[in-house]
């Protein structure tokens, strides 16, 4: 997957949350690559200052983060709220997520959102369950 380069007068839009530059604004003062490697295939990262209720935008731009792939985006630092999403719409919260580095990386597991896991394991139990009740009963 390319590396998005991503922030231009989103500002405004995060409000207190001050990722891009649209003024006098000094701007994003590091780089962080985001790594997905976890098992789960990643369709929203959206970012907002800790406690504000308003996500920001999706940072993904309607791409995926699949497993094994990386992006780069330009980051102000603070400590922010995450909120990730994966492929079948569940949603992880991460509160007081520091991003506040130069150049470094913030690498995503399996164990950085355990519903995920969670959320996998019931669907295969369901699909388990009615791959067996499909079957007829033997003697």
């Amino acid at each position: 997957m390319q590396n998005l380069r991503y922030f231009a007068c989103v500002a405004g839009a995060l409000g207190a949350l001050a990722v891009g530059a649209c003024s006098s604004d000094p701007g994003p003062d590091a780089t962080l690559r985001v790594q997905n490697s976890s098992d789960f295939s990643i369709v929203e990262i959206r970012v907002t200052s800790v406690g504000n209720t308003n996500w920001g935008p999706n940072l993904l731009s309607g791409d995926i983060l699949a497993p094994g792939e990386a992006l780069d985006i330009d980051v102000t630092c603070n400590t922010y709220d995450a909120l990730l999403v994966d492929e079948s719409g569940v949603d992880c919260q991460l509160h007081n997520v520091d991003l506040c580095f130069n150049n470094a990386a913030w690498i995503i597991r399996n164990d950085t959102c355990t519903v995920f896991g969670a959320a996998k394991a019931a669907r295969e139990a369901q699909q388990a369950g009615q791959t067996g009740s499909s079957a007829p009963a033997t003697k």
